[in-house]
C-alpha cells in the first residue's frame, strides 16, 4: 500500500507479521547471540556462555525482546492512530538522507500525514527492554539493564529506517554483487518492488 493511504487494522496486522515473523527477524536474533556468546558480558552465568543450550537462551532472549517491541509497536500505534511505516526523504543528499531515517525514530507520521512523536517506536523499545527481567539471570534483570536493552531495541528501529531508506541503493549493490533477485529485493518495501 503506498504511503499516504489510510491503513485499515489488517494492514496494519499484515505488516507486523512481515516485520515480526520475517526472515530477518529470525536471523537477526542468530546474529546477536553469536556475538553474545564471543564476547560475553562479566559476570554472566556459565549456563548462558557456553555451548548449545547458551546460545538457545540468548537466541530466545532476543527473539522474546524484539517479539515484544515489535507487538507493542502495532498495537500502540494503532491505538494513538500513528501509520507505522517507513515515510523516506524526498532528499537525493545522502547525509540528509541518513539523519531523517535516525530522526523519524524519534518523529514519525500520524495517520493524517502529520509529524507526530512516535509514541510506538518509545512504547516498543521500553516494552521490548523491560520484558527481559522475567527471564534474564539475576544481576542482569534489574532496571539498569532493562534501559540498556530499551536503547538497543529503540537503535533497530533506526537501524530498520535506514536500510528501508537506502533500500533501493542496498537492492542494486546486492544486484550488483550477482545475489539471487529474490534476495536483493528482499531490501525493497512491498511497493516499491
Amino acid at each position: 500500500m503506498p504511503p499516504g493511504t489510510s491503513l485499515t487494522l489488517r494492514d496494519r496486522f499484515g505488516l507486523e507479521l512481515r516485520t515480526s515473523f520475517g526472515v530477518p527477524a529470525f536471523l537477526l536474533p542468530a546474529f546477536e547471540s553469536t556475538i553474545t556468546m564471543a564476547h560475553p558480558p562479566d559476570h554472566f552465568p556459565q549456563e548462558w556462555r557456553d555451548g548449545g543450550a547458551g546460545f538457545g537462551r540468548n537466541y530466545a532472549a532476543y527473539f522474546a525482546r524484539h517479539g515484544a517491541g515489535g507487538l507493542t509497536h502495532f498495537a500502540v500505534a494503532d491505538i494513538v492512530r500513528e501509520d507505522p511505516r517507513y515515510h523516506p526523504s524526498a532528499s537525493t543528499n545522502p547525509a540528509f538522507r541518513f539523519v531523517h531515517a535516525l530522526a523519524f525514530t524519534i518523529v514519525d507520521k500520524s495517520d493524517s500525514g502529520r509529524n507526530t512523536l512516535a509514541v510506538a517506536n518509545l512504547s516498543g523499545s521500553l516494552v521490548g527492554g523491560f520484558i527481559g527481567e522475567t527471564f534474564y539471570p539475576y544481576g542482569f534483570n534489574d532496571p539498569t539493564h532493562s534501559l540498556q536493552r530499551s536503547l538497543l531495541e529503540l537503535g533497530n528501529f533506526g537501524a530498520h529506517n535506514l536500510t528501508a531508506e537506502f533500500a533501493p541503493e542496498l537492492a542494486r549493490l546486492a544486484h550488483k554483487f550477482h545475489f539471487p533477485d529474490r534476495v536483493a529485493d528482499s531490501f525493497l518495501p512491498p511497493d516499491r518492488k
